[in-house]
């Protein structure tokens, strides 16, 4: 699967704009508190849709079902000059209730549908970074529980108490 300099270029700071909102200084959830905060700052944001579209796009974090992720990983290689109207795919894309009006008026806006687009797939990118991250977390502490349990009799078989 190969992905256009502009989607490579715009994850990296999608991804730490996230991670940066998920948790305060003292580690505590408050990525949902966060969300809704950036989203009262949207008409403050709305001219970053070109030149920063990354960090306006997190205002759809977890508010979007991908219901043809086919459809829109075609775009993945394309950079938005190559994008199709939003109309050719917004079937394969829900959005959540308070985000509908928003999409409305971002559509009417210059290089609005192309932001619409960036900010779905970011998102979907974002869910499948998730999801990886997540597994090789998973393999992580599978394989230290693994080299623990070897460590510890490989000691007892050599006499000593692993415990």
């Amino acid at each position: 699967m190969r992905i256009s300099r502009y989607f490579t270029d715009l994850m990296a700071t999608y991804v730490a704009d996230i991670d940066d909102l998920k948790t305060d200084s003292g580690g505590d959830d408050v990525l949902t508190e966060r969300l809704k905060e950036k989203r009262s700052q949207i008409p403050d944001l709305m001219p970053m849709i070109k030149t920063n579209p990354e960090m306006m796009a997190v205002i759809f974090h977890k508010s979007v079902v991908i219901k043809k992720p086919e459809i829109i990983m075609s775009y993945l290689d394309k950079e938005p000059a190559k994008f199709p109207s939003w109309d050719a795919i917004s079937s394969s894309v829900q959005f959540q209730p308070w985000a509908n009006d928003f999409v409305e008026k971002l559509k009417a806006e210059t290089g609005g549908e192309q932001f619409l687009l960036t900010a779905v797939m970011l998102e979907h990118l974002y869910a499948l970074y998730e999801v990886s991250e997540d597994a090789i977390e998973e393999m992580e502490a599978e394989e230290s529980d693994d080299l623990a349990e070897s460590g510890g009799e490989w000691l007892s078989e050599h006499g000593f108490d692993s415990h």
